[in-house]
């Protein structure tokens, strides 16, 4: 029998209300935040529902198509799968992404470095969705990855370097010879997932995160979006939610 999509019911957003200006192309040094931008040049304006060869699908990516679906449904109907080359690249782990700079406080580095993971890095079974809006104002992504040998163990880890961010570096600067900026981070309260973080950047390149992550049995799904303006706000907190939620729903 062929794999279907098990869509799940939830309220739709008012996401107008969340319309923001576009997001600038550009970024500064650090942090780079590979894994949260949108990961090619051109996003693809074909719509997100599942196609009709779904049988022929992973578990990895059953479960983005639907976290897709929902984002569609929520404001954001041009997606992208994020495969081949492109796939790869996110699998690799940024490096000497702190090189040349001055982090205080100092104990906040590792935790700061690592907001670079994502699930595809485990090298395992996965897949990524990246959609916006139509003002193109805000980029999403929906990724998930089999946990595999080590995953758990990995994941367990990036949200151990989460809580040390929220309990010990709320607020941190980034120091080089040519810039400063800061980075302030807060929990946006959602408690339906194992990891959930907040930040904003300032400077020439104003960047607002959020990023939630959830642990399956087998898998992990990370969900996470980016804009130049705040995300704060409650009914966007239910956006990220439900994409999580679909997602999760394809999973063992």
């Amino acid at each position: 029998m062929p794999k279907r999509i098990k869509l799940i019911s939830v309220p739709l957003v008012l996401v107008t209300a969340l319309a923001l200006n576009a997001c600038s192309s550009g970024q500064a040094e650090m942090p780079q935040d590979q894994t949260h931008k949108i990961a090619s040049e051109a996003t693809a304006s074909a719509s997100a529902s599942p196609s009709a060869s779904a049988e022929d699908l992973t578990t990895a990516q059953l479960a983005t198509a639907a976290g897709s679906v929902i984002a569609s449904q929520l404001g954001f109907p041009s997606s992208a799968k994020i495969q081949g080359k492109d796939l790869e690249s996110l699998a690799t782990p940024p490096t000497d992404t702190l090189k040349g700079i001055v982090v205080l406080p100092s104990q906040c580095s590792t935790p700061i470095n690592d907001l670079n993971w994502s699930p595809v890095q485990l090298g395992t079974e996965s897949a990524r969705t990246d959609f916006t809006n139509d003002s193109q104002s805000i980029t999403g992504s929906v990724e998930v990855a089999k946990l595999g040998s080590d995953g758990a163990k990995s994941t367990d880890q990036h949200t151990k370097n989460v809580k040390s961010i929220l309990s010990e570096c709320k607020s941190v600067k980034l120091n080089t010879s040519e810039y400063t900026e800061t980075l302030k981070f807060s929990d946006p309260a959602v408690d339906s997932v194992d990891s959930a973080l907040y930040y904003s950047r300032n400077g020439e390149y104003a960047q607002n995160s959020l990023v939630l992550i959830k642990k399956s049995k087998e898998y992990v799904a990370m969900v996470s979006f980016v804009s130049a303006k705040s995300l704060k706000d409650e009914k966007f907190n239910k956006v990220a939610t439900s994409v999580m939620d679909a997602a999760l729903s394809q999973l063992p």
